[in-house]
Order: structure tokens, then C-alpha cells, then sequence
């Protein structure tokens, strides 16, 4: 489908009446109803040339479908009201809506050089809610009995968006032209099979941000959380590998905010690509012994209150409900990519590490009620401590949400291939990188993706699973790449089965 927007006209008249005057449709309207069309036609002739709005006209493939604008454009203060209505009920739950507000955001930000959108939603309309979510808007506050609906005055939200926060949440276009073109990262298929089961990568890693990555998608929601609180300075911690404090470290910098990276100390002298960046980006190193790293994040973040600073504290990994909902929002990315490339996917695969990526991947399942099965390859932790932080992460955000679902048997935490721990590999990694690498060109790194990839060969080999479509989702850590590459020149033999000769 071909989705444009274009000028609300006169002859759009008659199609606002009827989709306006539909009552599956204007439940959360506020208009005079029924709409009238000489009343309609007239207020159409009044505004049509004014400047602080945009009325437009949602289209696919050249068909009206629905109503589209912005109100209240202050080109002062640079910002506007969005509003959305689709009329034509087929068109529904298709994607439609969000690649048109899309094109409209564009326009907004791009064209218009606004600076903030914001929105008005009634409490009871989640479905809006979750399209807006989407979208990048972040709820912003509530306005108790705000406006008046027959008897009754109804709550609502005010939702908005900055320029800032849109461009690094704005959608990657995809590698194919026009094969997916409204997703955030594209879905590749590979040339090899595991244990005769199609493979596909979701290559989040080519997030436009910092090497892309699971952290990179996070971390788009806790710098929209930032922007809104107005802190001024970031303080986080993880290891030398960790990919989660070089984007951060990246992020901040692109905003001129100070960072703090609390990092517990490892061999002497050890460093790696993403600690070496994030020295680059100019953030500010703290190491400590592992069992000081509470103490010290505590004494950092009291440190910088004491100088009039307001930091804002990332967990790390991006741990918490934020770093969750980026990837139930990851999920419905992948329902619409299934259903643009005629394919459904039996396995869903991923390195889980602090648990908040599969946890949002689970919570995605339970709210679309799917069969598939999410398997989380431990890279670190072990059972039982490992599946219960995952398990208490769906549960926190289920409940931030209102929602209730049996949780039981929806998260599979494997374990069997952590080999002694974070940041530790074998030879069978290597060679798993090393033949990606060849046959797709796509780079897996040994504590993270690659030793993931490898614990997945096995686990489709051990549990005899064959004859499935299995999507492996890339989260990120390409510079990693980079620190083992010596260790990759080796001569070692290919244990996949090649797909084309």
C-alpha cells in the first residue's frame, strides 16, 4: 500500500461528513453532530487559506481514507496540535495511520521547522494511546474534566513530541526500496540454514544511532524521558564491553549533557572499542569494585545534586519499564514486517542479558495473544535468578500498563551456554562469527550476539526443532567485533549448510 497525504479540499467535504458522522468513529470526537454539508462546505471556505493550520487528507493508493492536520501553528513558539481520524474502517490496524503521521511529522519538523507537537486524548482511548506511543509522543500530563461530552466531563491526556526526540526515534528506511516502508530496521534472510530451519536477522544493529543496537533503541526512550523531566546531567554504569554506556555516553554528548559511567574494574589496563569511545564522547569514567558499584553510583549522583546539578539515572542495560516498552514497540514492529513479507516466525531468538529486551518481546506476545516462542540465550546469568529477572521485568510492566496475563511458561531463559560467564568465549564462537560474517556480511561480536548465535545453533540441534522459520534478533555490539577480530583469521571448518551454491 501507497500512503500519502495531501491538502484537504472542497471536494473532500462530503467523505469528512460521512466518516465524522459515523458512530464507530467519533466516539472520542468533539464535534456539533451530525455534521451538516452546507455548514461543513462553509467552514471549509473559511479556513482553507489560513496559516496556522494544516488540514490534510490521508490517501492510500490514491483512495481518501481519512483526515489528517495540525491546528494552532504558532510559529513563535514552534509548535502545533496533531490530529488523526481514519474513516474508512478496511483500512484499520494496517499501518496505516502511523506512516501518515509519519509523512505529517515530517512535515511538521522538516518543513514547517517546528520544534514540539503535542495532542489531546480522552484516558479511555488506548488504541490511540498506543498509536501515539509509537509515534514517539510521551505523556506529559493529565487534565482532570477537561472537556465536556453530553452530560459528563471527560479526562484527558496531553501527549507531545520534540524535533529532538523525533530524529533519533525516526524509522530507518529499509535496504529494498519500498519492501518495508515502515519500519524501523529491515528484516534480511540468510543465506545459511540451522538444522534445516530458515534464518532471518531483525538487524537493529543498523539503528541510526551509535552502531544501532538493542541500547540504541532504549536509549531513545530514556532521553525523551530526560528531555521531559529537563535533568542536565546522566549517570549510568556497566562494564568496559558494555555497549549500553557508549550509546549513552553518544547520546548525551549529542545533547551537551554531562556523563557519568560508574564501570567496575576489570584487568588492569583492559579496555575494548566501546570503552575507548566513550572516552572519545568525553564522558566521565568512574571505576569501582564490583561490590562498590551501589555505593559509588549513590556517592556520584549525591555529588552532582551538591553542585545544583539534576542528574537522571539509567539503570544498566537500560533496565526498567522504558527499556521494556522500546521492545514491545520492537514486537509490533515485527507483526507488521510478518505480514508485509507473507511470513510468520515459529522462534523468536535474542541474547538476554539484564532481561528488559526479551521482557518486552514477551510482554509484545501476551498483548497480541501469539503462539511464537521467545527464547532468551543467557549471556551472562544463570538460572534461576536469570529467568526471574525477566519474569519480574514482564510482571512490572504488565502492571504499569493495567495489564493481566498469565506469565507462567512464557519466559524461556536458557542458560546452557554462558561458558564461564560474561565476556567469556570458545573457539565454536569464533568460528560461528566467523561464518556469518562470510555468508552474510553481518558482524556478531563474542560476548553478546555471537556467543547468542551459537547457543541458539545448538539449542535447534539439541531440542530437534527443524523445518521453522526462526527470526534472530541482532542487538547490536558491532565494535566488539573489532576486538576479536585477530582471533577470527584462524583457519576453521563451516558447520552450517549453506543455502545457494
Amino acid at each position: 500500500m501507497k500512503v500519502t497525504i495531501r491538502k484537504f479540499e472542497e471536494r473532500d467535504v462530503a467523505d469528512k461528513i460521512r466518516w465524522i458522522n459515523d458512530e464507530r468513529n467519533n466516539q472520542f470526537l468533539h464535534y456539533d453532530l451530525p455534521l451538516e454539508y452546507k455548514k461543513t462546505v462553509e467552514w471549509f471556505r473559511r479556513v482553507k487559506d489560513r496559516t496556522d493550520r494544516f488540514d490534510g487528507v490521508i490517501e492510500v493508493d490514491g483512495r481518501p481514507v481519512g483526515l489528517i492536520g495540525l491546528l494552532n501553528i504558532d510559529s513563535r513558539s514552534r509548535k502545533a496540535e496533531y490530529y488523526i481520524t481514519l474513516g474508512e474502517h478496511e483500512y484499520k490496524g494496517k499501518g496505516v495511520a502511523t506512516k501518515a503521521s509519519h509523512l505529517l511529522l515530517e512535515y511538521a519538523f522538516d518543513e514547517l521547522h517546528l520544534n514540539r507537537v503535542y495532542l489531546y486524548t480522552e484516558v479511555e482511548n488506548h488504541s490511540a494511546q498506543r498509536l501515539f506511543e509509537r509515534l514517539g509522543f510521551r505523556k506529559e500530563g493529565l487534565l482532570r474534566e477537561d472537556v465536556r461530552q453530553g452530560s459528563r466531563y471527560v479526562h484527558r491526556y496531553v501527549y507531545g513530541l520534540t524535533r529532538n526526540d523525533f530524529v533519533f526515534g525516526k524509522r530507518l528506511e529499509p535496504t529494498r526500496e519500498g519492501r518495508l516502508p515502515d519500519q524501523w530496521t529491515p528484516i534480511q534472510e540468510s543465506n545459511l540454514t540451522l538444522n534445516g530451519n530458515a534464518l532471518f536477522f531483525k538487524r537493529d544493529d543498523l539503528l541510526p544511532f551509535s552502531f544501532g543496537g538493542n541500547k540504541a533503541r532504549k536509549a531513545v526512550h530514556f532521553f525523551a524521558d530526560i528531555a521531559k523531566q529537563g535533568n542536565d546531567c546522566v549517570v549510568t554504569y556497566g562494564s568496559v564491553r558494555s555497549n549500553h554506556c557508549r550509546v549513552v555516553a553518544n547520546m548525551a554528548a549529542s545533547r551537551k549533557l554531562p556523563c557519568y559511567i560508574i564501570s567496575p574494574s576489570c584487568a588492569p589496563n583492559e579496555s575494548t572499542r566501546n570503552s575507548i569511545m566513550a572516552k572519545l564522547l568525553g564522558a566521565n569514567i568512574i571505576e569501582c569494585t564490583l561490590s562498590d558499584v551501589s555505593q559509588t553510583i549513590s556517592d556520584v549522583l549525591e555529588m552532582l545534586r551538591e553542585q545544583g546539578l539534576n542528574p537522571y539515572f539509567i539503570q544498566g542495560g537500560g533496565h526498567g519499564n522504558l527499556g521494556t516498552e522500546a521492545y514491545v514497540e520492537c514486537y509490533e514492529e515485527i507483526k507488521r514486517q510478518e505480514e508485509s513479507l507473507g511470513i510468520r516466525f515459529n522462534y523468536i531468538f535474542l541474547p538476554s542479558g539484564t532481561g528488559t529486551t526479551q521482557a518486552g518481546l514477551v510482554c509484545g506476545k501476551l498483548i497480541h495473544g501469539d503462539d511464537t516462542e521467545i527464547v532468551g540465550i543467557s549471556i551472562a546469568r544463570r538460572n534461576p535468578r536469570g529467568r526471574q529477572v525477566v519474569v519480574d521485568s514482564v510482571l512490572d510492566y504488565l502492571e504499569s500498563r493495567k495489564l493481566s496475563f498469565n506469565v507462567t511458561g512464557s519466559v524461556q531463559f536458557v542458560d546452557d551456554y554462558v561458558v564461564e560467564g560474561y565476556g567469556s568465549y570458545n573457539n565454536e564462537i569464533l568460528e560461528v562469527i566467523r561464518t556469518v560474517f562470510i555468508n552474510d556480511g553481518i558482524a556478531l561480536d563474542t560476548t553478546y550476539t555471537g556467543k547468542a548465535f551459537w547457543g541458539m545453533q545448538r539449542y535447534l540441534k539439541e531440542h530437534g526443532i527443524t523445518g521453522k522459520n526462526v527470526l534472530f534478533i541482532h542487538t547490536g555490539g558491532t565494535p566488539l567485533f573489532f576486538d576479536d577480530l585477530e582471533g577470527l583469521t584462524h583457519e576453521v571448518g563451516l558447520s552450517f549448510t549453506k543455502k545457494y551454491s
